[in-house]
């Protein structure tokens, strides 16, 4: 088998790696040597922080508020007791675990019913005390402490449910402006004092809360990745040793695999970055992209010995006939990861930055460490590379040839089929739905997800918006006149069927004024005279135990107050709907407000999402049709080559609308890093088809010639990729999930457009070609 060799500087790169190929392996591994040390600089972080740069006008609120009332991130405890929270038993219980989850590590107040700051009025005394005051809870204690609770302004949907059958403990966490807490060891702790209610039949516990979801976050990142990328690399070896049939050959491509894992990731931590639920994507990503340049070469190699070069001769012509295409496959998989750097969501320019690092030190080492390698080794060529006879590259393979045949028979129906198929799939593209939830983004195979569903059926949910509401002034909050605006606000919102609860000081104030006015109910409302305000805030405050004073509600200043509304709103688009409803409604009533909180912030990406979704896939589109006009010296080309690469994400986009997949985190960085990916393909294809091209070969010899010595590679590749990101779809992280899925089913597409669709366009196009011009036969 003949291959031409020109002088110029592939020839003489290629030159140089055979001549100083000890000195080509001993550099890549001393590149690798010093990457490597990064990996011992290891951090991994789950909290909302780490998605937003510090001067993001979201970060700052959410400073201001911590700054001012504190964190409002929670580990939350929810009791179930099908007898009632209020048998001794469960009572006790309750008790129990409010006073020990003090102790947890990183946890600053707890708040639940059992230490409740209960104020009422007794002849001329008012008394602020714990709920739950009694030492023995005895039955009759606790049917008046029932009746109190379930009738009570405050603690029904929030403390205790309707029912009187389920309570929920808060324990709130430190603030944190810099860093995040450590969830592991609060959510550890919790699980650790719960443990010894775990066998008891009348009382069930569930932990939920902010804690509760960033802890997740990490136990499924690094349990998905215990399980799947061991199962990645078993596939992996498989794969390549039925390809290669060869021990020594797929280690190979495992080999680069590993050096590159080890060099991004080095160089990632050494540069500051931490390990987060997106960057646990990267592994398979990396091992993808590694695994495509080294297996193109070694099916090239084993091409050329079947077609009867020796070893050395079949490593310089592989990697001469390599070095250019998967140079270029290289920079235009790293436009599509370098696209996604666009984005302001810190995490995702991240995994862009390393996921274009990783494709340029995969291409490396696949050059100057494998190539020079391929000369020591005499492999055993398996069987089916020897169906090669001849000595040219026109020896081709009976199928392939019947294949070029049949797409050039059928390739009017082909494009007609596809035509009518990319208009459906283009217009039921446009009907994917933008929106996530966050609980949702787990499998019922989280302990999280049960319990999640427990406290919005039992409760309508825990978690909603903090509004800071701002008097304006020092002292402002004691204003009647201010108090009554967000007391009106406060109704407004409380009325709404989706709110559970709004929790601030205005029922606090209301308390006392009733029990300061001998307890009678008509009192329950705000004093009209300022002094009598502050005066009940000082007698409520100073009956407050250590750790439970209102400077979580109100400010140090009394200028600001805090509301926290708890909805049973779990889904971005509905969030950031009726966060503007309530904003609108606060201006109704003439307050200065704004919203914040951890949730609020994780919600608000949702923006982020849909701009990087748009900007990053557009500059990677233009970028890569750029690359291909300067490739191929031809702006037509570059805007055919579009054709195959846009096509499988339309596809792709129909896929989600069909499955019901929205658009969020996980299935925006789909259509990117595809798209990266996916152009591969359309350049070994049309590099090989227009160089036959110019050799003079006939569209169906060029067709067979490709599908004979490209098609293989590009089939072992794409079963490695689509494997490689498809076993995501068995994982418990659903974006993740989803990126897998979509990612296997995106590629897999790709693979049967280049190698269907465009073989019977370029077809095609030449046929109207040589009708206008006959005698035409180049491009």
């Amino acid at each position: 088998m003949s291959y031409e060799i020109k002088p110029g500087m592939v020839t003489t790169i290629c030159r140089t790696i055979e001549k100083y190929k000890k000195t080509s392996i001993i550099l890549t591994l001393i590149f690798v040597a010093l990457l490597a040390p990064g990996l011992a600089k290891f951090q991994e972080k789950y909290d909302v922080r780490i998605w937003f740069r510090e001067t993001d006008p979201l970060i700052k609120t959410l400073n201001s508020f911590e700054r001012q009332f504190g964190n409002d991130e929670s580990i939350v405890v929810a009791l179930h007791a099908p007898e009632g929270i209020f048998s001794p038993k469960a009572a006790t219980a309750l008790k129990e675990i409010t006073e020990a989850m003090w102790k947890v590590p990183e946890v600053i107040r707890v708040e639940s019913l059992s230490n409740y700051n209960y104020s009422y009025a007794e002849d001329d005394n008012i008394f602020v005390e714990s709920f739950f005051h009694d030492e023995e809870l005895s039955s009759d204690y606790l049917r008046e402490r029932r009746e109190i609770a379930l009738n009570h302004k405050v603690m029904p949907n929030y403390l205790i449910s309707e029912d009187g059958k389920a309570a929920m403990i808060f324990a709130r966490l430190v603030p944190t402006l810099t860093g995040s807490p450590n969830y592991e060891t609060i959510v550890n702790s919790t699980m650790e004092i719960l443990k010894k209610y775990e066998k008891r039949e009348d009382i069930k516990t569930y932990v939920v809360g902010e804690a509760a979801v960033n802890d997740a976050f990490r136990s499924v990142a690094n349990s998905d990745g215990a399980i799947f990328l061991p199962m990645l690399f078993a596939m992996i070896i498989i794969y390549l040793l039925i390809t290669f049939r060869s021990f020594i050959a797929m280690l190979f491509p495992f080999g680069v695999t590993v050096l590159c894992l080890v060099s991004t990731f080095g160089a990632a931590f050494l540069m500051g970055y931490t390990y987060n639920n997106i960057l646990s994507i990267l592994p398979a990503i990396l091992i993808a992209i590694s695994i495509a340049d080294s297996v193109h070469i070694l099916v090239t190699y084993f091409n050329f010995r079947g077609g009867g070069m020796d070893g050395k001769e079949a490593a310089f012509f592989a990697i001469h006939k390599n070095l250019i295409p998967t140079f270029l496959t290289s920079v235009s998989t790293m436009i599509g990861f370098f696209s996604l750097t666009v984005t302001e969501l810190v995490p995702v320019r991240e995994l862009g930055t390393l996921a274009g690092i990783g494709c340029f030190i995969a291409w490396i080492i696949t050059i100057f460490l494998m190539g020079p390698l391929m000369y020591f080794i005499n492999f055993k060529v398996p069987k089916h590379f020897h169906h090669l006879t001849g000595n040219n590259e026109g020896d081709l393979h009976p199928k392939t040839l019947s294949a070029a045949h049949f797409l050039n028979r059928h390739k009017g129906k082909i494009i007609i089929v596809m035509a009518i198929f990319s208009v459906t799939t283009l217009y039921m593209s446009t009907k994917i739905n933008v929106n996530s939830n966050p609980y949702e983004y787990f499998t019922y195979n989280q302990p999280l997800r049960h319990a999640n569903d427990f406290v919005k059926e039992v409760f309508g949910g825990n978690t909603g918006p903090e509004f800071i509401i701002d008097s304006g002034r020092d002292d402002g909050i004691k204003d009647p006149e201010f108090l009554k605006k967000v007391e009106a606000f406060k109704n407004e919102v409380d009325a709404l069927p989706y709110v559970n609860k709004t929790v601030d000081i205005i029922d606090i104030i209301k308390d006392m004024n009733k029990n300061l006015n001998g307890g009678k109910e008509e009192f329950y409302r705000l004093p009209d005279d300022q002094k009598v305000v502050a005066e009940e805030l000082f007698l409520y405050s100073m009956s407050l135990p250590q750790g439970m004073d209102l400077n979580n509600r109100m400010t140090l200043k009394k200028d600001k107050i805090r509301m926290s509304v708890l909805w049973s709103i779990y889904d971005t688009r509905g969030w950031l709907k009726h966060i503007d409803d309530l904003k609108e409604m606060g201006k109704k009533h003439g307050l200065n407000l704004q919203a914040t909180g951890k949730f609020y912030l994780f919600q608000r990406m949702m923006d982020y999402i849909v701009e990087t979704f748009v900007r990053s896939i557009f500059m990677a589109m233009f970028l890569v049709a750029l690359l291909m006009m300067i490739i191929f010296r031809s702006f037509k080309i570059g805007l055919l080559s579009l054709i195959p690469n846009v096509l499988p994400l339309v596809i792709g986009g129909a896929l989600m609308v069909a499955a019901k997949v929205d658009l969020n985190i996980g299935s925006a960085l789909v259509f990117s890093v595809c798209l990266g990916i996916a152009v591969d393909d359309t350049i070994h294809f049309l590099s090989n088809y227009y160089r036959l091209k110019k050799e003079g070969l006939s569209e169906i010899d060029i067709m067979a010639t490709i599908f004979t010595y490209t098609g293989s590679a590009l089939l072992v590749t794409t079963i490695i990729l689509a494997s490689g990101f498809g076993i995501y779809y068995f994982g418990d992280f659903v974006p993740n999930v989803n990126f897998g899925m979509l990612c296997a089913f995106v590629l897999t597409t790709a693979l049967f457009i280049d190698m269907v669709f465009l073989p019977a366009l370029l077809m095609w196009i030449d046929e109207i070609k040589k009708k206008r011009n006959p005698g035409h036969d180049q491009p």
